[in-house]
């Protein structure tokens, strides 16, 4: 009679990720509602008194109420399931819950804190003249911005010919003006250049600073560029006879300038804030303008509402890079 040998059976099953019951059932939407009615209950019911006197209870009060907001939030914004619409309200709503519990909280002197610095009734006749200096500063960046790349490209261009003596000017360029601070180059030539007989206007000088100090970067950016073009491309064209200046025309330029465009339009952005410098040499833009108004009013205000405006001209221009990053990604 023979033994029969037990068989191992491999379970088919043991090596996948099992999620506990637990982590299925918290993320259920009868327990977000319930929870958060129970977080909304205990918000209104239970916090303290926003005058009462700090105790180790009030403090252990507050930090559980966070707490408990946080780990309700954590677990909407953790799960991919969730649409993103709404894990965007989630985490707005979550926002909103800390700076009410800041405004109540943290004994700031809410009153005082607006009458210094958010006096929007002394910014009457001053908003006209933000704008023109707001006009100021766009200019200024425009024109920079213009002229920056042209910079950039000739200084890239003239790299790409590989000239051993004329590449050890152009890296000396581009290693002076990127390590330079941009307000070191502007005081240089507002104040320096007149004892050589060339007396640049502040708005010109300011032109001139931005052009050959962003001028730098920008030809940084098109040499990376250049060199994303594969060099066989540039070897075959080279082999049919083509001239440099042809290859770079037909060539490596088309497929240079989309792969570059995010980076430059960042660097107009940096631009547009560097404007600013201005100041220092008494051209009228946007910060020139509210400093001037800060000392007439003796008042913040007006650098508050020019910090706003800078947001509001910024913000947008971040989020077009962010654009043109992601389609030069697709593109990709």
């Amino acid at each position: 009679m023979t033994e029969s040998i037990p068989t191992l059976r491999s379970d088919p099953n043991k090596f996948l990720r099992r999620t506990p019951i637990w982590f299925t059932w918290v993320r259920h939407w009868n327990f977000i509602i319930v929870t958060f009615i129970l977080l909304l209950a205990y918000g209104i019911f239970l916090l303290p008194d926003p005058g009462a006197d700090p105790t180790p209870a009030y403090y252990l009060n507050l930090f559980l109420f966070i707490l408990f907001t946080l780990a309700w939030s954590a677990n909407i914004l953790a799960e991919r399931d969730k649409r993103e619409l709404f894990q965007g309200v989630v985490a707005f709503v979550m926002i909103g819950i800390l700076c009410w519990l800041f405004y109540l909280y943290s004994g700031t002197e809410w009153d005082k804190l607006a009458d210094q610095f958010f006096a929007w009734d002394r910014m009457t006749g001053y908003w006209g003249i933000l704008w023109g200096g707001l006009k100021v500063s766009l200019m200024l960046a425009a024109f920079s911005g213009v002229f920056s790349i042209l910079v950039g490209l000739i200084v890239a261009i003239l790299r790409f010919y590989n000239h051993p003596t004329i590449n050890i000017f152009l890296i000396a360029y581009i290693d002076v003006f990127r390590s330079m601070p941009m307000i070191v180059i502007m005081v240089v030539l507002f104040f320096a250049l007149p004892y050589l007989g060339i007396n640049l206007g502040s708005i010109m000088a300011t032109i001139v600073a931005l052009s050959l100090g962003y001028g730098a970067y920008a030809s940084e950016a098109f040499r990376a560029g250049f060199e994303a073009v594969h060099t066989g491309q540039i070897e075959a064209s080279r082999s049919l006879g083509i001239s440099r200046w042809q290859t770079i025309r037909m060539i490596v330029l088309p497929q240079a300038i989309p792969i570059v465009i995010p980076t430059l339009t960042g660097i107009i952005i940096s631009m547009f804030k560097d404007t600013a410098i201005a100041a220092v040499v008494a051209a009228p833009e946007l910060l020139k303008r509210a400093r001037e108004l800060y000392t007439q009013s003796t008042s913040p205000t007006p650098l508050i509402a020019a910090a706003i405006i800078y947001l509001l001209v910024i913000i947008p221009m971040i989020r077009i890079v962010n654009m043109l990053e992601k389609r030069t990604k697709g593109a990709k």
